[in-house]
């Protein structure tokens, strides 16, 4: 076996299997429509299983990620309600010094909204809590967020829909590439080192 023909087998190799991967990642997405090839339909993995994917995407998302009850507990926790409270007030305070007539003291404005927003912080949370005991419930029966997310996965088109998954796994599926190449790469090798142990051994 000649020398070059022992170089082309793994760089012939490795152009293979990366073109062959990088092929396989393109038709995870494409064709977007059925495609009729030597008597076989073709069409890309996404396309195919949308509903699908974008109902285990629903399903994941409300079972694990942002169950109801979380949701919930979020709503009624301390750091939420001082954040709350600390927006109204500011808002109370300069909402009632803008609102006040002019001819009044500006100490006599500041005593108001300084009573109005002592007033907020002691009422607002346990209103708060109240609206979220009084609507966690009915949260819980008629949200249902997993049919709001699989709504939102088919509404996308399927550039849209292809354009955020290689968005979040581009350098996962460039590494499928590589691999292949690599993979490829190594096969070649391997052959060639076959190829030339005969001769070696006589």
């Amino acid at each position: 076996m000649h020398w070059t023909q022992a170089v082309l087998l793994p760089v012939v190799g490795a152009l293979i299997g990366w073109l062959t991967n990088w092929l396989a990642v393109r038709l995870i997405f494409r064709p977007y429509k059925p495609v009729r090839v030597l008597g076989y339909t073709i069409q890309g993995v996404v396309p195919k299983r949308r509903g699908e994917l974008a109902r285990v995407i629903g399903r994941v998302i409300e079972e694990q990620l942002l169950p109801k009850e979380r949701l919930l507990n979020y709503l009624r926790s301390e750091q939420l309600n001082e954040d709350l409270v600390s927006s109204v007030n500011t808002a109370v305070r300069a909402r009632v010094m803008d609102r006040l007539p002019g001819f009044l003291p500006l100490s006599l404005r500041r005593m108001i909204s300084d009573a109005l927003a002592e007033q907020i912080r002691r009422e607002l949370p346990p209103l708060v809590n109240e609206l979220v005991d009084r609507f966690g419930e009915k949260l819980k029966v008629e949200l249902c967020l997993s049919r709001v997310v699989e709504e939102q996965v088919n509404s996308f088109s399927l550039d849209q829909l292809e354009q955020i998954i290689t968005t979040v796994s581009s350098r996962e599926l460039r590494h499928i590439e590589i691999l292949g190449g690599v993979l490829g790469f190594i096969i070649g090798l391997l052959q060639a080192g076959v190829f030339l142990l005969p001769g070696k051994l006589l």
